[in-house]
């Protein structure tokens, strides 16, 4: 191996472990929003695979045909990500349904066709069909960043000028979007060479780390809530009595799909002034506050019912949470204690 090749590979391969080590220590990381970080976390991951799989068709001959269309396969689970992502840091209290999944299921088809895909089958299928795949692949990609920017630019509208909620995430669509310019340019022109792609993500990986780490990003996500959502105390008052009212009256909190848009179209008032109201008067978000009410009623089920007859799947699904692992999270959050072990205890008392 020359000199040259080592430090190619020494350079992009910094990049993807760089991702990987930066992906573990947000899906740990317990400031900031939680829930996007974790999202990050996860983009990481793949954008990491797809870089690492660059390296591999990059320096290792005879590379499976199938890995190479993984890769491009994970094209199609990025730009959702990104997405996911971006809508997690601007709504703050985003609740994901099952409907979202709805968004990974181009990926689990790519992924699939990279599975069924080998040497013989790609020498009988028509070149422009190739050329069609590609363009799906790398037009999903774009179509997603340009609905993230377009969320951005709706916050910063609203917002009146460029926060730290724009800035870091303008900083990401711009990186996503210039990887994204490198692998097309490299399609279109010979010239363009493939390795830049994953020298590009070293670069970027670390550079976007410096930026974070210098200005705090990652915390001022969580400060920068209501900034641009004033209300007077007797409005906040208003809002959160009236919250409150629906759920108790009516159990809007035994529906799985509730969400602040759920509130919002009842009270004809925005979102982002609901989850003002929430958070400054209950001291938690929104998931959590409406996760408060779902496990006093799970109390009172557990109270009154012996093992037999209810099961702890059966009372999670009946106060609204849509799985029960999400149920016991929750639960032994509130009291420090799983829900089975709740029951026995009051059970026996």
């Amino acid at each position: 191996m020359s000199t040259g090749h080592f430090i190619l590979i020494l350079l992009s391969g910094l990049g993807v472990f760089h991702g990987l080590v930066l992906a573990a220590f947000l899906w740990f990381y317990p400031k900031g929003l939680t829930t996007s970080n974790k999202i990050l976390s996860v983009l990481l991951l793949i954008l990491s695979f797809r870089i690492g799989k660059s390296l591999f068709l990059e320096f290792v001959e005879d590379v499976y045909l199938q890995l190479i269309f993984a890769g491009l396969a994970s094209l199609l689970l990025i730009g959702p990500l990104f997405y996911g992502y971006t809508r997690s840091v601007l709504e703050k209290s985003i609740r994901f349904t099952y409907r979202s999944l709805l968004h990974g299921i181009p990926f689990l088809v790519g992924l699939a066709f990279s599975f069924f895909i080998n040497k013989e089958h790609a020498k009988t299928i028509p070149i422009p069909v190739f050329v069609l795949l590609f363009c799906v692949y790398y037009g999903h990609y774009l179509v997603y960043l340009y609905l993230s920017y377009r969320q951005i630019q709706k916050y910063r509208a609203a917002a009146g000028g460029a926060d730290a909620v724009v800035q870091w995430l303008r900083t990401l669509t711009y990186a996503l979007a210039a990887l994204w310019v490198v692998y097309v340019l490299n399609l279109l022109d010979d010239d363009v060479p493939y390795i830049l792609g994953p020298i590009l993500y070293s670069f970027i990986a670390y550079g976007v780390t410096f930026m974070a780490i210098k200005k705090g990003y990652i915390d001022a996500l969580d400060a920068a809530k209501y900034k641009t959502t004033p209300l007077s105390e007797a409005e906040v008052n208003q809002i959160f009595e009236e919250v409150k009212r629906l759920l108790e009256d009516k159990a809007l909190y035994k529906n799985p799909d509730l969400t602040l848009s759920t509130f919002s179209k009842a009270l004809k008032v925005s979102p982002q002034k609901i989850s003002m109201a929430i958070n400054s008067r209950s001291g938690t978000n929104f998931n959590g506050f409406v996760n408060q009410y779902r496990i006093k009623q799970a109390q009172a089920l557990l109270e009154h019912s012996q093992s037999g007859e209810s099961t702890i799947a059966a009372i999670a699904f009946e106060v609204g949470f849509n799985s029960l692992t999400s149920f016991n999270t929750a639960f032994k959050k509130q009291l420090q204690e799983t829900p089975s072990a709740y029951r026995k205890r009051v059970t026996q008392t």
